[in-house]
């Protein structure tokens, strides 16, 4: 059976992409895949995840978080390595609501999903 899962966050002000993951962070999330990093700026409607190395985690953030991608969907996939697994998540439009869904080794495959 399959079928889809997701969590959804409204947040009373505005958040960062950065102040989420550093949030995330000390319980065992991290930026950093299996893969590398993966990111998104949905300001076509294409959904076009791009893919870097995991020393770009700090470029990536600013790329997210810039002024500039505010009006914009923005995502990263946020990977908890001790558990083996991850997901996408996106902060939408205004950055006051989130959503995290899982989708990396969700039942144990070993192929990233995105």
């Amino acid at each position: 059976m399959s079928g889809t899962a997701d969590i959804d966050l409204v947040f009373a002000r505005a958040v960062t992409v950065d102040a989420v993951v550093r949030a995330l962070a000390g319980e065992g999330w991290s930026l950093q895949e299996p893969l590398g990093i993966s990111y998104l700026v949905n300001n076509d409607g294409l959904f076009d995840w791009q893919s870097t190395s995991a020393d770009q985690a700090a470029e990536v953030l600013t790329v997210v978080d810039s002024p500039d991608n505010i009006d914009y969907l923005v995502g990263v996939c946020i990977y908890h390595s001790a558990a083996g697994t991850g997901g996408q998540l996106l902060l939408h439009a205004g950055r006051s609501h989130c959503s995290f869904i899982p989708t990396i080794d969700r039942r144990g495959s070993q192929k990233p999903q995105h």
